[in-house]
């Protein structure tokens, strides 16, 4: 197999060598050319490989082609330049996306040369290639979930280059990826805290960060869409009191993908429609959002920072979170939550009170019941016991009742909103 070498010259210019053995043996004599970029480099090598690992007819060493015409060849695009220009011209995602996938890109590419031994480009690259990557990754150590997310972005980038006509198929379809079920970080995930255990971290929060902790179990909300909240987002006083998610904190890009007159954080819209959603809440709820929302005015944040502005999830999360977390432990919490575990408890809760999946789906902002039926699947079994006691009820001739709130006293309201208002 040719491969390329770039080699830099005294004159700081990069020059790029195409060198293989002779026929492709191990015994063949090493062959080598020189070129002055990359992609002649590329079409060299193709030539060269479509030969048998021979001197392309016609060709002199170190001039090219002998006064004939350059046989014909297919145009060949490095994996690198091509992957690069799609994420660039990623128009669905946001500026911190861009910046990540251009990484990946990088990251990928370097994989891929390293298990072949040679530059990749779109028309040489082959299901067995992508199966050496993830095979040679496994053995790395990276998780499933990892490969899945690389992966992703590779099978779109082939995706692009079947739709403008450059290669046949996708190369990544149909190539089968580690079961996520392999990977132990899932446990880890998917932790949450029990009505006691949450308890004890309440009890051992600061006073000022109580509510927060409060809104967070009690709705389900990711860390950027809690703190991105305005009074003006919540309905406290309706017959069915809501909240509605209508924006969230998003990273700003770097380097050529920065939000010119954005900080490292801006306020955007959720990044789906499903997560910008309306969710009815708790009493317990509305008395933390009442405080939190005392005295603001409708465009300010319901919770800040000491000094006021946006609250630094890093920041917090130290000072904050893992403090109150090893107080409770101090007093009997025996498991290492993170601040995302509050979004698993809110969803572990529901599930252990029978509540179906879809509304689950719609509270969390969900893009599919898939999703939801991933995350929170192995949680299941505790809605068993909700289902024998239906099931025993109705055997014994009794009504099956559906729980229904007691709060407000015209219930019958209340259920007038319809899916997509409560979503």
């Amino acid at each position: 197999m040719a491969a390329i070498v770039a080699r830099k010259r005294k004159d700081g210019t990069t020059g790029f060598k195409v060198q293989w053995r002779l026929g492709g043996s191990r015994d063949g004599g090493w062959q080598s050319e020189t070129f002055e970029n990359r992609r002649s480099a590329a079409k060299f090598q193709a030539q060269v490989e479509s030969n048998g690992h021979r001197w392309p007819e016609g060709w002199a060493k170190g001039r090219g082609f002998r006064g004939e015409p350059e046989p014909e060849v297919v145009e060949v695009h490095a994996l690198s330049d091509f992957g690069t220009a799609y994420v660039r011209r990623l128009t669905s995602v946001g500026p911190d996306t861009q910046t990540r996938y251009l990484t990946q890109v990088a990251t990928l590419v370097g994989w891929v040369r390293t298990v072949r031994a040679a530059e990749p480009t779109l028309e040489g690259f082959t299901a067995d290639d992508d199966r050496d990557w993830i095979n040679a990754r496994r053995r790395a150590g990276a998780s499933p979930k990892t490969i899945a997310n690389y992966h992703g972005l590779l099978s779109a980038i082939f995706k692009s280059a079947v739709a403008k006509g450059l290669v046949a198929s996708n190369p990544c379809e149909g190539v089968k990826l580690p079961p996520v079920d392999d990977d132990t970080g899932d446990d880890e995930d998917t932790d949450f805290l029990t009505e006691s255990e949450f308890g004890l971290v309440h009890q051992a929060m600061d006073v000022d960060s109580r509510d927060l902790l409060v809104v967070a179990a009690g709705t389900g909300l990711r860390w950027g869409e809690l703190t991105a909240l305005q009074p003006r987002d919540v309905d406290l006083d309706g017959l069915v009191p809501v909240l509605n998610v209508r924006r969230a904190w998003k990273r700003n890009g770097r380097g050529e993908f920065a939000l010119a007159g954005e900080g490292r954080f801006y306020l955007g819209t959720p990044k789906t429609k499903e997560s910008r959603r309306r969710i009815t809440l708790a009493p317990t709820v509305v008395a933390a959002l009442r405080r939190a929302v005392e005295g603001k005015s409708a465009d300010e944040l319901v919770f800040v920072a000491a000094r006021s502005g946006r609250l630094d999830q890093a920041n917090w999360y130290e000072n904050r979170w893992q403090r109150a977390v090893r107080q409770a432990q101090d007093r009997g919490l025996t498991k290492t939550p993170r601040f995302h575990s509050l979004r698993h408890t809110h969803a572990a809760w529901l599930i252990s009170a029978g509540v179906p999946l879809p509304v689950i789906q719609k509270r969390l902002g969900h893009k599919s019941i898939q999703i939801t039926v991933d995350v929170y699947g192995g949680l299941l079994f505790q809605t068993h016991q909700v289902a024998d006691l239906a099931i025993e009820r109705a055997l014994g001739g009794e009504q099956i009742v559906s729980v229904v709130r007691d709060d407000h006293a015209n219930v019958e309201a209340a259920a007038e909103l319809t899916e997509e208002e409560i979503a």
